[in-house]
């Protein structure tokens, strides 16, 4: 892998990138389901159905005949005031992100959130799973910021004052490697999060990495300046 550049902010996604919410995710919207006698879904399935928020999600989980739009957002209200209730179970940080996020931290690169979870439902989950780890600023889903909107990515870059050629935005799906084409910033596609690596491949991201420690490698300066 040929590194083109450093960069002095990394923009992170959450969900599959940082945190593995598929437990979370699945544990929810079966009960929903089963509450609305509607089949339940494998886990596999919810993999392909996250990363475009979740009105999406759950329109892509209900059957097609049902998806009418008083019964999506009647599922999308109850499916938050459940995930404010258990969002600390059946999610994990993957392997190897606490350790990688400490040493970019400690070289100086800033660092932030950009997720299309609810903007309040982002900053709980960053505060429990990573009370060690200093975003600088947090975005998560609102009227205003949706991706692949690029307006979560531009307000960031103004945020944190660093100019877009020197951002980058890392992502697990489709959905973050468009929104960063479209803000005009490069993008990492991790292949550990919802999307397999030959659907990654075809968006062309600007890298591609297979572990989180390959993260070191995009940093202006080493863990030991």
């Amino acid at each position: 892998m040929q590194i083109k550049k450093k960069y002095k902010g990394i923009i992170f996604d959450l969900d599959g990138t940082l945190l593995n919410t598929l437990g979370t995710y699945s544990h929810i919207m079966n009960e929903l389901l089963k509450k609305n006698n509607f089949p339940v879904h494998t886990m596999k399935n919810y993999r392909d159905f996250i990363g475009n928020g979740a009105k999406n999600f759950i329109t892509l989980s209900i059957p097609f005949e049902h998806r009418n739009e008083d019964l999506i957002e009647h599922l999308l209200h109850e499916f938050h005031l459940q995930y404010k209730d258990i969002y600390t179970q059946h999610s994990e940080i993957y392997v190897g992100i606490i350790d990688v996020l400490i040493d970019i931290q400690s070289t100086g690169t800033i660092l932030a959130l950009l997720s299309n979870k609810l903007h309040d439902l982002t900053l709980k989950c960053a505060s429990h799973f990573f009370p060690n780890i200093k975003f600088s600023h947090i975005i998560g889903q609102s009227d205003k910021y949706k991706k692949p909107d690029p307006s979560g990515i531009l307000e960031l870059s103004k945020l944190l004052k660093i100019p877009l050629d020197q951002l980058v935005f890392v992502g697990d799906t489709d959905v973050d490697v468009i929104t960063a084409q479209n803000a005009g910033i490069d993008s990492i596609a991790v292949t550990w999060g919802f999307r397999d690596e030959k659907s990654l491949i075809s968006l062309s991201p600007n890298y591609m990495i297979r572990s989180p420690k390959e993260l070191m490698e995009f940093l202006p300066f080493s863990k030991q300046v």
